[in-house]
């Protein structure tokens, strides 16, 4: 198909990797990335560890306030992380 309007860059490779890259272990590796985003810099900055396995995400703090609060949040942060990637990659996250 021909596209008869300019189309950024960004755009065409968003589109792309969306396409083909929608393997769960690539969207799996996507979500650790957009972890700082979703939880917010002072999160982040607390953040010692973070992985996912099989729809869970583990994260680990070196604080304990930010921990109980994050444990407090996880669903809606759950919820934030899948928009962000426009799809459903997180089911649940488990605090440590």
């Amino acid at each position: 198909m021909r596209r008869t309007e300019p189309t950024s860059i960004g755009q065409l490779l968003e589109d792309f990797f969306r396409q083909r890259a929608a393997g769960a272990a690539s969207m799996e590796g996507r979500a650790v990335e957009v972890w700082s985003e979703a939880a917010g810099p002072y999160v982040a900055r607390h953040t010692e560890d973070v992985y996912i396995r099989n729809g869970t995400l583990y994260v680990g703090f070196s604080s304990a306030a930010v921990r109980a609060e994050i444990f407090m949040s996880r669903k809606q942060l759950a919820g934030r992380i899948n928009r962000l990637l426009q799809a459903e990659v997180v089911r649940r996250i488990v605090v440590r």
